[in-house]
C-alpha cells in the first residue's frame, strides 16, 4: 500500500510542475512599471514587443532593432486581421525607444496596442 501512495505523490508533483510550465511569458523578463488600472489580458492572439532597460528589442522573444521592427511585426502578424500588440517595456527603458516602437507598430498598420504593467502593490 505504501508504494501506491508514493506513486500518487509522484503523480501529484508531476502534475503541479506540468501546470506551472504551461503558463507562458511571451516577452522578455523586464521590470514592468506598476499601474492601478491594469487589467488581465484575455486575447491570446497577441504580438509582444519587449524593450529592455538597455534599449534592446525583441518581438515574441526574437531579437530585433528599431530598423527591423516593422518587418518582424509583419512576419508575426501573418494572416491575423487585427492582432493586439503588447508593448512590454522595462520601467528604466528610454522613453524615446518606447515611442520608436509605438511608431513602428503604427507604421505597419496595427492599431490595437496595449502596454503591459504589473498591479500596484498597496
Amino acid at each position: 500500500m505504501v508504494p501506491l501512495i508514493d506513486m500518487f505523490f509522484l503523480l501529484l508533483i508531476f502534475f503541479i510542475f506540468g501546470v506551472f510550465s504551461m503558463t507562458t511569458q511571451e516577452g522578455l523578463i523586464v521590470d514592468l512599471p506598476q499601474a492601478q488600472t491594469g487589467a488581465a489580458l484575455k486575447d491570446n492572439r497577441t504580438i509582444t514587443v519587449s524593450v529592455t532597460a538597455e534599449g534592446e528589442l525583441a518581438v515574441n522573444r526574437q531579437p530585433a532593432t528599431l530598423q527591423t521592427l516593422p518587418a518582424a511585426l509583419e512576419v508575426q502578424r501573418g494572416e491575423r486581421r487585427e492582432p493586439l500588440v503588447v508593448i512590454n517595456a522595462d520601467r528604466a527603458a528610454s522613453h524615446g525607444v518606447v515611442i520608436g516602437v509605438l511608431d513602428a507598430v503604427r507604421q505597419v498598420g496595427l492599431q490595437r496596442v496595449s502596454f503591459q504593467t504589473t498591479p500596484e502593490q498597496p
